[in-house]
């Protein structure tokens, strides 16, 4: 059974670092549909665009920022970004949170801090490098961590939900709280 536990321990991390790239992108893409141009993002995240843009191995140019482009280019900083996660601690999550969406710091949001699904993603990384070799993961520890991941997603739906509806004009949030 402990192959299918830590097979399940992957699949359970692979899922967090997933929602996490994507709700980024959909987070960036909602801001970006609702605003009028580049200049309504806060200045931090506009200065972040920028630089992608500016970035001499992307093929945007600065004067693409001043038209519709500016959205894709957005979307595509974020992705180049996302691309190189692939430990989804809160200390990589930050930044791109930080830089992207004008989260300060999205541990901050989460009731039991960062360092449960640290934890978890330490876990993870020793299952994934020492295979059978790594500790043994109970059936119960596995659903534990389920429901701790769900609880950090919708820690972070909901945050995001209420966020991003400062961010544009008219206020509305783009998608419902989950309760």
């Amino acid at each position: 059974m402990g192959h299918l536990t830590r097979g399940g321990l992957l699949l359970l991390c692979a899922a967090w670092e997933r929602y996490v790239e994507m709700v980024l992108a959909e987070g960036a893409q909602i801001t970006a549909n609702r605003l009028p141009d580049i200049n309504g993002l806060p200045q931090a995240v506009r200065q972040k665009v920028t630089s992608h843009a500016n970035n001499n191995s992307t093929p945007w140019t600065a004067a693409q920022l001043n038209t519709p482009t500016w959205v894709q280019i957005y979307a595509d900083a974020i992705k180049a970004r996302v691309d190189k996660l692939h430990t989804p601690k809160h200390h990589k999550l930050k930044p791109l949170f930080e830089d992207f969406l004008a989260i300060p710091d999205i541990g901050t949001t989460w009731s039991k801090g960062s360092a449960p699904i640290d934890d978890f993603v330490v876990l993870r990384g020793e299952v994934a490098h020492r295979g059978g070799q790594s500790r043994y993961i109970r059936f119960g520890q596995l659903v534990d961590l389920e429901v701790e991941v769900k609880r950090y997603v919708k820690e972070t739906d909901n945050f995001l939900s209420d966020h991003l509806r400062t961010i544009v004009n008219p206020p509305r949030r783009p998608w419902n709280r989950i309760a």
